[in-house]
């Protein structure tokens, strides 16, 4: 059966539990705040569904400006919210020592700063063994948080930090705007490992790679690239494919030192989310089914290819563990991605030994 939730409706958790014995889905507006108070939900909390995620079922996807949840039976979880984490930003030390620098929670801080001046944020509550890890041990003295949001724009916003003192400090964050919208993906990855090993890169993903959609989001950036010639390089094919959700004004930056990092790569990615903000508030939202089914299929293409190619995982579970890092990749950070199959994992393996050994192949034949 399907209800539909027209204004906010409360619902005690042990009455979902009973409906998400039977096959349910919920129609869900979205709506503005939301005030658990600061603790974990329990299951003597009444629920509140505006951002369609109880404690018993699984997100799935979005429709435009409302968002169909569909139950799944699973165990309890401790869910946590990312409001009031926040209060917590900008961390002070790094887990490594008092010596040792949180090279990218500037821009953490400057992203939470941003999001509040000038979005109406919705929590979108997220399990607390996803929200927070800590991993201790020779040379594994690490802590990954995150925390994610909604707003009228953006069905999902998240944000990453990983803190590992000198040996990586990571930031990391996307931004999906509602189905209404086929705005590109705002995402961005910066990296350190160790003092001589810096990676930075922010794009605006394009969702399409035809010319009409591409003159509409990615070439107005040409100016604002064209302001960081730092950042200008270009990624390697490794695990990437250029032609796939990235740009050809994506900015990407690789330093032997972390000079660039507040001299051009604060003030670019700044510039970018100014830009990208203006740029989908200037669009009107469709309602057009055919439209929002489209971008919802875009956005799961997204996930899926980002999940298989992100190399981020093998640090994850250097850290926190194969289990969790799996979990972390599909139920967090590409949440409408599925895990490969066991025959999916080998061709992805096959795929990205051939990837490798083509890149050698050229960097030889350009030295010979």
């Amino acid at each position: 059966s399907m209800l539909m939730c027209n204004k906010m409706v409360q619902v005690p958790v042990c009455a979902l539990l009973l409906l998400c014995s039977q096959s349910f889905a919920f129609t869900v507006s979205h709506f503005k705040g939301l005030g658990f108070g600061h603790r974990v939900l329990g299951s003597a909390d009444v629920f509140s569904m505006q951002n369609c995620r109880p404690l018993y079922m699984r997100p799935a996807r979005s429709t435009g400006m409302n968002t169909v949840c569909t139950a799944s039976p699973t165990k309890k979880e401790e869910m946590v919210l990312s409001s009031d984490r926040m209060n917590k930003v900008p961390w002070q030390l790094s887990v490594a020592g008092p010596e040792y620098k949180l090279l990218y929670m500037p821009f953490l801080d400057y992203m939470v700063k941003f999001m509040r001046e000038n979005l109406e944020l919705t929590d979108i509550p997220l399990e607390a063994e996803l929200a927070y890890q800590r991993s201790t041990g020779p040379k594994k003295e690490a802590m990954i948080e995150s925390w994610q949001f909604s707003s009228a724009e953006f069905r999902k916003i998240r944000l990453t930090y990983i803190d590992a003192g000198e040996q990586a400090q990571v930031f990391n964050s996307v931004w999906y705007p509602r189905h209404g919208y086929d705005a590109p993906v705002f995402g961005i990855d910066f990296l350190s490992f160790g003092k001589s090993r810096v990676l930075a890169i922010l794009d605006l993903q394009p969702l399409k790679q035809d010319d009409q959609y591409l003159q509409k989001y990615i070439d107005p950036l040409v100016p604002l690239r064209n302001k960081y010639e730092k950042l200008a390089g270009r990624m390697s094919g490794k695990f990437y494919d250029e032609t796939r959700f990235f740009s050809r004004q994506l900015l990407f930056g690789k330093f032997d030192n972390d000079g660039p990092v507040m001299s051009d790569l604060f003030p670019a990615m700044k510039e970018y989310m100014d830009h990208y903000l203006a740029a989908v508030r200037a669009l009107q939202p469709s309602q057009d089914p055919a439209f929002l089914s489209d971008v919802a299929r875009l956005h799961r293409e997204y996930d899926q290819y980002s999940a298989e190619k992100d190399p981020a995982v093998g640090l994850f579970t250097t850290y926190f563990g194969a289990d969790w890092a799996e979990r972390f990749t599909h139920e967090f950070l590409f949440s409408e991605s599925t895990p490969p199959t066991p025959e999916r994992r080998e061709e992805l393996k096959r795929e990205r030994a051939a990837q490798m050994e083509r890149q050698r192949a050229g960097a030889a034949a350009a030295a010979a």
